[in-house]
């Protein structure tokens, strides 16, 4: 095996088990994360400057370990989660790690407004035709769904690709089922239905009912939503064996789901438009926005503003990261008394009833 993978060096770093030991305190308990899929168990590690995702196969799987290499060693796109490298001593995978991420299973249960959700669905689209359409052949993502498929705190989406496999309900040999599971990741955007729940019947039901559509993601403009529950309905309902056997099908559904992106950045102002804590404001009302509605941090409106112990206002993820590695004020660079945070309603109050009375989504509305 360590002869078939030596070719792959200059594309892969290949990690020792002493250095993988090493990266993970000797598998620390601490640095265990949660695994999905054909993974037994993942680790976060430190290996020299950088911060990685170790993962181990399950021992079914460690027969393809070495294809599995050679196949992931071939892609890369800036919505696929990137390998780093791999060892052939204890069969794992080394990734990137993405700070303050978490799966899209949570993340639609949280106030993700409407244009973040299109954009997700975007990028994931284009990972997938990316996959689909390599030169190398196409590639499938193991166990597609919202559990493998990682948002960052920027929202951007990262789709975690192993190889095609047989694993419980939604794979099947066929070429297009990943794009039937794209249809099921679109309805759990759309309707905030983790996407383990979804099931082909209730995508029969919903798409066309307006009720149906998350009210947590804000005011959907209609005619945005129901081109997007089309697509939805078109790739749920396609026939792997008879309708997705031509690789560039994918092509034309991210086509249209760029169209479908790109109307929404009209509506919210597009590339000159600013998105705070999941918002939507237009660039023309960025000169109406009060300075205190800003988080000094981000430097955008915030959307969960906090009072710290310097008397200042800031977005909670923001300065709870800050507070994490230091014990000054981010704005006076004083040593804080404490690091109790308090939330501030009255500011929120004021954020909201501004957003309101320019019909701007704001969560919660």
């Amino acid at each position: 095996m360590a002869t078939g993978l030596t070719e792959l060096s200059a594309r892969l770093k290949k990690y020792t088990a002493e250095e993988i030991v090493l990266a993970s305190d000797n598998f620390s308990w601490q640095l265990r994360s949660e695994s999905v899929g054909i993974w037994s168990s993942a680790y976060k590690g430190y290996i020299q400057n950088d911060t990685v995702a170790i993962k181990f196969l399950n021992s079914s799987e460690e027969r393809q370990f070495e294809s599995r290499v050679k196949s992931l060693s071939l892609i890369r796109h800036p919505h696929l989660l990137a390998m780093m490298g791999f060892c052939s001593e204890l069969k794992c995978f080394v990734y990137e790690y993405i700070e303050d991420s978490c799966s899209l299973l949570k993340v639609v249960k949280q106030n993700l407004l409407w244009p973040i959700r299109i954009r997700i669905a975007r990028d994931i689209c284009s990972a997938l035709c990316y996959i689909k359409t390599a030169r190398e052949g196409p590639i499938a993502p193991d166990y597609l769904n919202a559990s493998n498929i990682l948002i960052d705190s920027n929202r951007n989406a990262k789709v975690n690709v192993v190889m095609k496999r047989c694993h419980k309900v939604y794979y099947n040999p066929d070429f297009g089922w990943d794009v039937k599971t794209f249809g099921y990741v679109i309805l759990s955007l759309l309707t905030g239905i983790p996407g383990n729940c979804v099931s082909y019947f209730y995508v029969r039901w919903c798409v066309g009912l307006p009720h149906t559509l998350d009210k947590t993601a804000g005011q959907w403009p209609m005619d945005l939503a129901e081109k997007l529950m089309n697509l939805c309905r078109r790739c749920v309902d396609c026939n792997p064996r008879d309708d997705f056997r031509k690789k560039y099908i994918m092509v034309v559904i991210v086509k249209e789901m760029n169209e479908i992106t790109e109307m929404a950045n009209g509506i919210v102002g597009g590339h000159d438009g600013i998105v705070a804590g999941g918002r939507a404001v237009r660039r023309d009302q960025d000169s109406d926005i009060p300075r205190q509605f800003y988080c000094p941090i981000y430097k955008e409106v915030m959307s969960n503003p906090y009072v710290a112990a310097d008397g200042f206002s800031y977005e909670l993820q923001g300065i709870e990261k800050w507070l994490q590695s230091h014990d000054t004020s981010p704005m006076t660079n004083l040593k804080l008394k404490d690091k109790v945070l308090t939330p501030n309603g009255t500011l929120k109050l004021l954020i909201r009833d501004w957003c309101r009375e320019r019909s701007i989504p704001y969560p919660g509305l």
